[in-house]
């Protein structure tokens, strides 16, 4: 397999010809990635987000999934946005987001105080 190129957002979203609008829409705090020859972009999001082990109960809900809930459904009913389903993801510890959640499956779910804190918390790492 080919090394992965780094891109900077800019250059992304050039690439991508976004317009204005739809350059700042979500959050791009992670690094961009792209394999040589590869037609997708990728964040590698999971080497820069770390929880601790012990998380204070007022920064979470609990929440059982449904049948056939997907992630970004998921991410859009908490949140009214489907990206940050990473988020919550990184939260549990799952990095295998590519195989469905198991009806009832107990989520923790960032409160919104929690997502800008930890959004902005990454921001001031990068």
């Amino acid at each position: 397999m080919s090394e992965a190129i780094k891109y900077d957002k800019y250059e992304v979203a050039s690439l991508l010809q976004l317009t204005k609008d739809e350059q700042f829409k979500l959050e791009r705090i992670f690094d961009v990635y792209k394999q040589q020859g590869g037609k997708h972009f990728y964040y590698n999001m999971f080497n820069s987000v770390r929880f601790p082990d012990s998380i204070d109960k007022g920064m979470y809900t609990i929440y059982y999934t449904k049948p056939n809930e997907t992630w970004t459904l998921i991410s859009y009913r908490h949140y009214g946005r489907i990206d940050l389903w990473w988020l919550i993801a990184s939260l549990n510890k799952i990095d295998d987001t590519f195989t469905p959640l198991y009806n009832g499956t107990r989520l923790m779910i960032p409160t919104p105080v929690a997502v800008r804190t930890i959004i902005d918390s990454i921001k001031n790492k990068i």
